[in-house]
């Protein structure tokens, strides 16, 4: 069967099963991998194997912009303690860990091929997790930390990875020099992310052809991530760099039509490669199976559980170790600015250690050794193990998450904080439209002589002061529905439009900068103005 017609028909799945589980709580991630792993044994369906310079070179910088241009480096900067001690603090002791337990248990596996699987298994999937956290609605503090350790940790994992690797092969190793090397590394790419990020943010904003817009703001990752690859870096943290400098600095003053065909075309891409991570994953059940299979299957039970059980317990010791306790006991000042968290806070990140594709494609980029396991090539074994321990952590973790929280009564906190949330969105809006209320006000003094476009401010006056009204109602009897529904009641002439829109636009710009709305309240208002333009553009 043509590759082609292949990809199509995963996609075809891909829409299919994401349409008939939308509601379900169940993890999207996880019917994927089953589905892909019933469809690995249909007879006559082609063998597809997820291609580990795919995911790692086209997926992954998409999937971090995507992830950093949507997300508020303010609310990231306010948790950077967390968000560093779980992206390479957690990502070292799970290596460790990791390699500890896989040296013992297979002692032909020397320190450096241990080390190469524990890096590999060491960073949760921020894929799987968001996907499940936007569902349950978690706390926003606990979605932000850990929306920011899945885009970090890859960095930190890979990194480690590429030492340990080169390690195995030439049986050499500088403590010194990996330490030197992961340093330069992350400063390196963060400043090359800031810069490359307000050069080519000051260049798109110039664009106001959309379709080249899209098709520039597509390449901005690759521009970020190939030269810092080639430099000896990950990629990850330039490409997040530019990422959040462009959805946090520029997206004020790119196009509205921009803007709105970004809103669907990012979560479109985000959710067809995340899927087809998944999807074959599944399908590389059955070789993987036939690679391993002198195995004898209790000695694989034995290794998935102890690995599984070491990754597992080790994020809980870290999580309430080094992240909360130790922290808090030897910096007294720590504890008075940040106190303790409820005690569902650190549970919910502890038991959000889910393994996904990232893994899997840095377990198939191990080369193939001399030396065999019981007749298996170690590189077989740990995309064997990756994989099983992918499904046990969707299977144990992601199914039982939702179910998790309600039974501690978190949901609720994440539902007081929507509430919230669209109490000052409504409080946003009111002031926007207060803006546009004073602009229009002065507008009439210069319009007086002219009786047709006084009329017609006078209109739009009266419109917006309705708005208004309704809107005040609203929070005086504290109803945080979404304004959406709203704006199809005002109806002006496109010129006039865009000036008094551009009014409310500078006011939101505004309310933002003097930090009183978050990034989530901003670009939903924005989203808006930006509808209300399109309407008239159609």
């Amino acid at each position: 069967m043509h590759l082609l017609i292949i990809y199509l028909i995963l996609f075809s799945i891909i829409a299919l099963l994401g349409q008939v589980f939308q509601k379900s709580t169940i993890p999207l991630a996880l019917i994927l991998v089953v589905f892909g792993m019933l469809l690995s044994f249909v007879p006559y369906f082609p063998e597809i194997h997820l291609d580990s310079s795919l995911v790692l070179n086209f997926f992954l910088p998409l999937l971090i912009y995507q992830i950093s241009s949507f997300s508020s480096w303010r609310d990231i900067k306010k948790q950077i303690r967390p968000i560093a001690l779980l992206s390479i603090g957690h990502v070292i002791f799970i290596t460790i860990l990791v390699a500890i337990v896989i040296h013992q248990l297979i002692p032909q596996i020397g320190w450096p091929l241990a080390f190469v699987l524990g890096t590999i298994i060491s960073p949760p999937d921020d894929v799987a997790i968001i996907a499940i956290a936007e569902k349950i609605h978690i706390p926003e503090r606990v979605f932000i930390i850990l929306k920011g350790e899945g885009m970090f940790n890859d960095a930190a994992a890979l990194t480690l990875f590429r030492f340990a690797l080169a390690a195995a092969i030439t049986n050499t190793f500088s403590v010194a020099h990996a330490f030197f090397s992961f340093v330069v590394m992350i400063v390196g790419e963060t400043l090359y992310g800031l810069l490359l990020g307000h050069i080519l943010g000051k260049l798109r904003e110039k664009m106001s052809n959309t379709t080249l817009h899209v098709i520039a703001s597509i390449v901005t990752p690759f521009i970020a991530y190939i030269p810092a690859v080639k430099l000896g870096g990950t990629g990850i943290l330039a490409t997040a760099m530019v990422g959040f400098v462009i959805g946090n600095k520029f997206t004020l003053r790119f196009t509205p039509e921009y803007r709105l065909t970004a809103l669907s075309l990012w979560p479109t891409l985000a959710f067809a490669m995340q899927g087809l991570i998944f999807l074959l994953v599944g399908l590389d059940m059955r070789s993987t199976l036939m690679r391993i299979s002198s195995i004898p299957i209790e000695t694989l039970i034995m290794y998935i559980f102890s690995i599984t059980l070491v990754v597992i317990v080790g994020r809980f010791i870290w999580v309430y170790g080094a992240l909360i306790f130790l922290p808090r006991v030897l910096f007294p000042s720590l504890r008075k600015k940040d106190p303790y968290p409820p005690w569902q806070y650190p549970f919910i990140v502890s038991w959000s250690g889910i393994r996904g594709g990232i893994s899997l494609a840095a377990a198939l980029a191990v080369p193939i050794f001399a030396f065999k396991i019981n007749g298996v090539d170690p590189r077989d074994l740990f995309v064997f193990l990756v994989f099983c321990i992918i499904i046990v952590t969707l299977i144990l973790q992601g199914l039982s998450l939702p179910f998790i929280l309600k039974k501690i009564g978190i949901d609720k906190v994440g539902q007081s904080e929507r509430y919230k949330e669209h109490m000052n969105e409504l409080q946003a809006r009111a002031l926007m439209i207060t803006a546009a209320l004073h602009w229009l006000e002065k507008y009439i003094e210069k319009a007086k002589n002219n009786k047709q476009l006084s009329s017609e401010i006078s209109q739009h006056i009266h419109e917006y002061q309705m708005l208004k009204k309704h809107i005040e109602r609203r929070i005086l009897n504290h109803d945080g529905i979404s304004l959406h529904d709203e704006q199809n009641e005002i109806k002006e002439d496109l010129s006039f439009l865009m000036q008094i829109i551009e009014v409310e636009r500078i006011e939101l710009a505004k309310l933002w900068s003097e930090e009183k709305i978050n990034l989530k309240t901003r670009n939903k208002l924005l989203a808006t103005l930006d509808h209300q333009i399109q309407r008239h553009l159609i």
